[in-house]
């Protein structure tokens, strides 16, 4: 019986891990705090959905460029994690550290800003040449009433998230000047969708 479950268990997992050949890559870009020696991430995925999760520490990133480190994975969606290349906290290492995020679509993630959409030069040159980075511009920022979008790229909606990850507002992008004039003093991000289903974030303080 338990060679059956077992059995049962890998046949499954194949098949979900065998769906990932058809799946985007997407390149995950990190920028870590100074005092990490080591740079570790892993991806658990949401879309679609697997029956095995991975935890940390996960694969060792690659240099990039100025402080930035690179790896790539294959998902519609998913959950990533960024560690110190140790495992969970008060099990073995008890300074274990970590940044997460959830994404579709590349990541560029910097540990004292969280999710950026304007990435350095120097990632954008070593970047696909092939692919088009958009680069998202807010302004003013910090903001009292009205939050202004600047892109080349053609949204079509847009989320407001508090820095908790509630999300406080769902529209459709009809104007580059979106108001944001009821929400309180605080740090917010808006995620932002295309017409090609590809997502930006960009992030706010409101006063």
């Amino acid at each position: 019986m338990k060679k059956l479950l077992l059995f049962l268990l890998l046949a499954v997992s194949q098949l979900n891990f065998a769906q990932s050949d058809n799946l985007p890559n997407r390149t995950i870009y990190f920028k870590p705090p100074a005092n990490w020696t080591n740079v570790c991430s892993f991806m658990n995925y949401i879309d679609p959905v697997v029956t095995i999760d991975f935890f940390p520490p996960g694969n060792q990133m690659a240099s990039a460029c100025e402080g930035w480190y690179k790896t790539t994975y294959a998902f519609n969606k998913a959950y990533i994690e960024f560690n110190n290349c140790k495992a969970f906290s008060g099990m073995i290492f008890p300074d274990y550290d970590k940044f997460t995020i959830t994404s579709e679509d590349t990541i560029f993630y910097d540990y004292s800003e969280g999710p950026i959409s304007n990435p350095p030069a120097c990632l954008l040159a070593v970047n696909d040449p092939s692919k088009k980075i958009a680069i998202v511009k807010i302004f003013p920022n910090p903001v009292q009433d009205y939050v202004n979008i600047e892109s080349d790229k053609n949204f079509i909606a847009y989320e407001i998230i508090d820095e908790s990850g509630k999300l406080i507002l769902n529209k459709d992008f009809k104007s580059s000047k979106i108001d944001i004039s009821n929400l309180k003093a605080g740090l917010y991000f808006i995620k932002l969708k295309s017409l090609d289903n590809e997502t930006n974030i960009v992030k706010f303080i409101k006063k």
